[in-house]
């Protein structure tokens, strides 16, 4: 639900079907050994196969010996929720109780764009409607309860960012609102529908929505200056219903997402209806998303909390599904997944290479300065505090870097990469294949 900037340890046993040696999986194990040794994530990857499961680990968990985990342990799966809504939705629509052509309107009279919008542009994120998750002049609002009529307020505030159908733009507003559709033609809450359409019949017994119920979670942590990992404020769940407020395990998310790809939820050309259309151009379909990921397509969703990160995917091609979350991230996610999967498909990966680089002071001195180039609309500022290096791009929030190599620098959440020529007073700035040659001011 969250955008991002600019945006010796116990060894825990994977479980894998020896099998299944078409798809390298003593390689992905010892690419999650690294990640695991070298404290760079927590958290579980559970891969199946027609159904059924081929590999399941989980990982870094003894990093946090007070924080229980077990079998049924859930993850906080943030806006992978908004698959569930949509399946309730398009389960409303086969039904008749609900149409694809149905206008806000009928529910919602008086938010923006009321008349205009239809129940297809809301799943399919064209409304135009915004993101009330995001609130300008205080961006952890939701971290607190919240009012339900606040919320709508937020949402009526921040009116349409382009007319209805234009184009699409994410919005976690539409969904929250889709959730409340649900309820009102349902005439039951939220939670009592996910038990009743998809957990129950699908037998998950590790999926619940945080709104009614929070037991056996697993929070959220970062990793800190003081290389410790510490728990992270998260969102009061009740204020995200139907865009990011579903909590489960790994492998209920796949028997999820397994069941709706085998038709056991909803029928054939309901499913067809919620992938994004590929020749379109489409990124975003109605509650599913293309994941490309080289030479394979998966379809399914990504979901962040404040501190959780996780993807779930689908891929039709060879019925492989595959569920990854990090609940402590130094390794980000999209490059977690990029190395399973690439491994898995025997694609061209770079094995990161994680090793522990001295750092002085009078080298963070000679870094220090703010950096711009014409390539770039913003200035970077990087300056150190207790020993700790920051880059801070022109009004976003400082973000802390680690040495990776000699005068080079990274924050791997969000794929950042420095590296600092202290001869010329410049820095090459890398992200998302981007890379820009800096000069200090």
């Amino acid at each position: 639900m969250r955008s991002t900037l600019i945006y010796i340890v116990l060894f825990i046993a994977a479980i894998f079907n020896c099998t299944a040696q078409d798809f390298h999986l003593d390689k992905v194990d010892a690419f999650v050994t690294l990640i695991e040794n070298n404290n760079r994530g927590i958290g579980s990857l559970t891969i199946y196969k027609d159904g059924k499961q081929l590999y399941d680990r989980n990982f870094g968990q003894a990093h946090i010996p007070e924080q229980k985990f077990d079998k049924q342990t859930k993850y906080k799966i943030g806006s992978i929720t908004k698959t569930y809504t949509a399946v309730l939705i398009f389960e409303l629509i086969e039904k008749g109780s609900l149409s694809l052509e149905d206008k806000l309107q009928r529910f919602f009279p008086d938010m923006p764009g009321a008349k205009e919008i239809t129940i297809d542009q809301m799943l399919h994120h064209s409304s135009g409607l915004g993101d009330y998750v995001w609130k300008e002049e205080n961006p952890e609002w939701l971290n607190q309860k919240v009012a339900e009529k606040e919320i709508y307020e937020e949402i009526k505030k921040q009116g349409l960012s382009f007319k209805p159908g234009e184009k699409q733009e994410y919005s976690n507003s539409a969904y929250y609102l889709l959730a409340k559709i649900a309820e009102q033609v349902s005439n039951k809450d939220y939670t009592a529908l996910i038990a009743e359409k998809i957990c129950r019949p699908l037998g998950l017994k590790n999926t619940i929505c945080m709104s009614k119920e929070y037991i056996n979670i697993y929070e959220s942590y970062t990793y800190g200056i003081d290389q410790k990992w510490t728990e992270v404020e998260d969102f009061y769940f009740p204020n995200t219903t139907g865009a990011g407020d579903i909590a489960a395990t790994t492998a209920d998310m796949l028997t999820f997402i397994n069941s709706l790809f085998t038709y056991k939820i909803l029928k054939k050309e309901t499913v067809e209806k919620m992938k994004p259309i590929i020749e379109n151009k489409e990124y975003f379909g109605r509650g599913l998303m293309q994941m490309p990921m080289r030479t394979q397509m998966f379809y399914g969703h990504g979901g962040d909390t404040q501190g959780t990160h996780s993807a779930l995917g689908y891929n039709e091609k060879d019925k492989v599904s595959i569920a990854l979350v990090l609940n402590g991230e130094r390794y980000s996610r999209n490059q977690f997944l990029l190395g399973v999967l690439s491994m898995m498909y025997e694609e061209d990966f770079e094995v990161p290479v994680f090793k522990e680089v001295e750092v002085n002071t009078a080298d963070l001195d000679r870094y220090t300065g703010t950096y711009n180039s014409p390539e770039l609309p913003i200035d970077i500022s990087v300056f150190h505090d207790k020993g700790v290096l920051y880059a801070q791009g022109t009004d976003q929030p400082a973000l802390p870097l680690e040495a990776y190599d000699t005068h080079k620098y990274q924050f791997e959440q969000a794929g950042v990469k420095l590296e600092f020529l202290p001869e010329s007073n410049q820095m090459i700035f890398k992200q998302g294949g981007m890379v820009f040659k800096m000069t200090k001011k």
